[in-house]
């Protein structure tokens, strides 16, 4: 593999791999916040339950035993009892001043609660000022006494930060490994395009008839199944052109050596005038149709190339076919036979007239040449379409594929049929071969405007 497909296949790869990456970045970003704010909400759950069993316990004791258990609190649990005026009744262990304050501006109620805990705890330490955001606090009133409680959060806060923190070492390595799965899977799910590519590149003219690998995978056995059956449109394009430049230098071969024969019997020896005409005579029969089988051959390559020239412009079809039978009268008497033309109906189409002049030229020129009996050219007009028959009294076609070129029936070179059908083809047309009241019949039907 060269370096520029190996460029694209790690392009290909690494998007694959990125693409698993920047999902499991997502995925690992909304799953790591639903995680942290869930454990938080459950944690400060917890605790609100702590505080709110341990202020249902204070409640329903009578007044000097809620005082008594207040001052027993241990833990990180603190209590306080305050009269309505806000003076501390009974205040927690560590508690060092009034969680509570009373506000001046409602007298019904307590604000601005912070909790300050004594600094000489011994083993816990220095407790400093701690305010709401560290601290949760429930107030409760019963006889004439406000009862406050507040639970320390610094351990679920703390819980909650290594939730957060086993979250940004787990998630990178999560990323690693997923963009390490992509990698992986990149190459895996290509390995087949490779194998067809490896085989594609050992195909050649020479090795016509192979076919690329159909993997299972359905979107690879889709694109193998079109990729073969172009291979294969390529292999009938590539044997129809080997075939016909075997049967154009076929018919190239007759013509040029009887040129050759009638060049080198007029070179030799003392030939008499009349002879030498002859000769040329003969040479220019054979120069006459190496001309036409030439025409025929760039009227082929033409239309095999999508380039078969049509230029459009209006013409009456019946003017067309009296023109090109009338050339052909003499010739017809001189057989013995008669070429006539019939138009009915209106014949004004759009079309190329030299092309269509060919046409009619060559399967008037076939009719008189394979033919026999009368050849009749019949116009007709209707509807959308113009209809142009010629017809003979021969016996018809010997070949099963008479359009065929160089099928060697009802034609000089083989191509005039096929041109024929090449010509009409590119005007939108249909070509049918019949035989009626035993004549055989070419039948051509042209659209009256396909531009």
């Amino acid at each position: 593999m060269t370096d520029a497909r190996r460029r694209v296949s790690l392009s290909l790869r690494a998007r694959v791999a990125l693409a698993f990456l920047l999902t499991t970045a997502v995925a690992m970003l909304a799953l790591g916040t639903f995680v942290h704010f869930r454990v938080e909400e459950t944690l400060e759950d917890g605790l609100r339950d702590q505080l709110e069993a341990e202020m249902n316990g204070l409640l329903v004791a009578p007044p000097e035993e809620r005082l008594r258990a207040v001052r027993e609190l241990r833990g990180d649990i603190h209590g306080q009892v305050l009269d309505p005026d806000g003076t501390a009744l009974a205040s927690s262990p560590a508690v060092a001043e009034p969680i509570m304050d009373r506000d001046d501006e409602d007298d019904d109620g307590f604000s601005g609660g912070r909790l300050r805990v004594r600094d000489d705890l011994g083993e816990r330490g220095e407790r400093p000022e701690i305010d709401n955001e560290r601290v949760l606090i429930l107030t409760r009133t019963a006889d004439d006494q406000v009862v406050v409680l507040a639970i320390e959060r610094e351990e679920a806060d703390d819980a909650v930060e290594a939730v957060g923190r086993q979250l940004l070492i787990s998630g990178p390595v999560a990323l690693a490994l997923a963009g390490l799965l992509g990698y992986v899977v990149a190459g895996w799910g290509l390995r087949p395009v490779e194998r067809m590519r490896a085989r594609a590149a050992t195909i050649s003219s020479r090795s016509a008839g192979e076919r690329l690998p159909v993997p299972p995978a359905a979107e690879l056995h889709r694109l193998a199944v079109t990729l073969n059956a172009m291979l294969d449109r390529l292999d009938d394009g590539l044997e129809r052109e080997r075939r016909f430049v075997a049967d154009a230098s076929h018919e190239l071969r007759t013509p040029l050596a009887l040129l050759l024969t009638e060049v080198e019997l007029a070179l030799t020896g003392d030939r008499s005038p009349d002879a030498l005409r002859e000769a040329l005579r003969s040479a220019e029969v054979e120069v006459r149709r190496l001309i036409t089988l030439s025409e025929d051959l760039l009227a082929i390559a033409s239309a095999d190339g999508g380039g078969l020239s049509v230029t459009a412009g209006e013409l009456d079809l019946a003017e067309v076919v009296t023109e090109v039978v009338a050339r052909f009268q003499a010739r017809a008497e001189g057989l013995g036979r008669s070429v006539t033309a019939e138009a009915l109906g209106s014949a004004r189409l759009v079309g190329d007239g030299e092309q269509l002049r060919r046409v009619t030229s060559n399967l008037v020129e076939n009719a008189l040449r394979h033919g026999a009996g009368d050849v009749e050219v019949v116009v007709a007009g209707g509807g959308d379409t113009v209809w142009l028959a010629v017809s003979d009294e021969g016996a018809g076609f010997t070949v099963e594929r008479p359009l065929e070129r160089f099928s060697g029936s009802h034609d000089s070179t083989g191509l005039g049929l096929a041109i024929v059908d090449e010509i009409v083809r590119a005007h939108g047309g249909t070509i049918e071969l019949t035989r009626e009241d035993d004549r055989t019949v070419v039948r051509i039907g042209l659209p009256v405007s396909r531009y």
